[in-house]
């Protein structure tokens, strides 16, 4: 169990600023047998949960959930049972139940455990996946306040070795240094510039635009379910002759360190080199090549023209609706992939709306997501009462409605 109350090198609690040496902490943690949260504080924190010297859980602050969301869906791949509308229960049940936030990916993965969704293999990759992706930031982490704390009581289901995480770590680093200068994080954002004289055909083309449409290398991988290196590897050439611009993280992922070269041994850069297979990842990818239908209802013609700005892209065809009594009709006729829908609007308001729709048949599992400028719990509540998916707070960025789709709709 998590319930030791041992500090770092043989009792208590220890707390200093200073700058970090992360894998000489980690490796000094490991050797003495510490037990506890060793917890960093920079602007954002990293929490790493070891038991007896060993590593049974890591993560940040910086969108735990999208990291989440990411491995399962990766996982998905092999176990259908990890649907959309799975991967949503889980998420809300642990909203719901207001788990302290460091642990609950944990404790979601261990509820899909005891479900029997998963297998024993399967949560232990899981875990270790969570854990090498958050060890990849962390080894970049240069000052800060650590401390090792007592953590709270949760069942610990497998064990992992630090020394060997960290090797796995570091040798992951260097494939991503390998790629060469221009790219220095895996949530850099490639865009497709179709001006650019290239050898591709106009399919090509227009699959490449319609793929890198916002979302970073690291999303782009799992939605294809290919190798993150690999795809960034693909994607080489046509970055180097201009016809892929790729841009800086979106916020908040720009909060992550990025890679730095003169903490490793440099490795050789791998040559863009001229070929026929340019771009041949996004090519031969199983994903389906579709237009995706959003509706959105809000009775204000700034915030719908804002949404189909942000959706701008082949990908989608985004509908734009004003008046909520017509958006009734319109809706059953549209038959969308998902909804964005206002809540505070005259005549039928959000919550009516999402009500009455859910009762038919047709939208049971379609997503809803309800857009409003309220932050309270109890508006929460009451979006989950009347069937809502998920929930958006006013004004959100293209980032965060990217995230939205990446979570029900891709």
């Amino acid at each position: 169990m998590m319930t030791s109350d041992r500090g770092f090198s043989g009792g208590g609690t220890s707390e200093f600023t200073e700058t970090l040496q992360p894998e000489r902490l980690l490796q000094q943690l490991s050797t003495s047998g510490g037990t506890g949260c060793f917890k960093v504080t920079v602007k954002e924190q990293w929490f790493l949960y070891f038991d007896q010297g060993s590593i049974v859980y890591a993560t940040h602050t910086i969108e735990p959930g999208d990291r989440f969301e990411r491995h399962l869906r990766q996982l998905s791949q092999r176990v259908p049972a990890l649907d959309r509308e799975l991967r949503a229960q889980v998420r809300q049940h642990w909203e719901q139940t207001n788990t302290p936030t460091p642990i609950y990916e944990y404790e979601s993965l261990r509820w899909l455990l005891t479900q029997q969704v998963i297998t024993l293999e399967q949560f232990s990759q899981l875990v270790e996946g969570l854990i090498v992706e958050v060890l990849e930031s962390f080894l970049y982490l240069k000052s800060g306040h650590h401390q090792l704390v007592p953590y709270v009581e949760v069942p610990i289901v497998s064990r992992f070795d630090a020394t060997r995480l960290i090797q796995q770590c570091k040798s992951r680093i260097q494939q991503w240094l390998s790629l060469g200068h221009k790219i220095v994080s895996p949530f850099q954002r490639p865009y497709f510039f179709r001006s650019a004289q290239v050898n591709l055909t106009p399919e090509q083309q227009q699959r490449l635009g319609s793929m890198l449409r916002g979302f970073s290398f690291r999303h782009l991988a799992v939605l294809m379910n290919q190798n993150e290196i690999a795809l960034v590897r693909s994607l080489l050439p046509l970055i180097e002759k201009g016809a892929v611009v790729v841009r800086e993280p979106q916020h908040p992922f720009d909060l992550l360190p990025s890679f730095d070269a003169s903490l490793w041994q440099e490795p050789t850069p791998t040559a863009a080199e001229e070929s026929g297979d340019l771009g041949s990842g996004f090519f031969t990818s199983q994903v389906p090549n579709r237009t995706y239908r959003i509706v959105c209802i809000d009775d204000s013609p700034t915030m719908l023209n804002e949404i189909k700005r942000f959706l701008a892209d082949d990908a989608f065809e985004v509908i734009a609706l004003n008046d909520s009594v017509k958006a009734l009709m319109e809706v059953m006729r549209l038959n969308p992939d998902l909804i964005l829908l206002d809540v505070g609007m005259p005549n039928i308001d959000g919550y009516k709306f999402c009500k009455v729709i859910r009762n038919h048949e047709r939208f049971k599992s379609v997503p809803v997501i309800m857009v409003t400028g309220n932050t309270g719990l109890i508006d929460r509540a009451k979006a989950r009462l009347v069937g809502a998916t998920d929930y958006m707070t006013k004004p959100f960025t293209q980032a965060e409605l990217l995230k939205m789709v990446f979570q029900y709709l891709t």
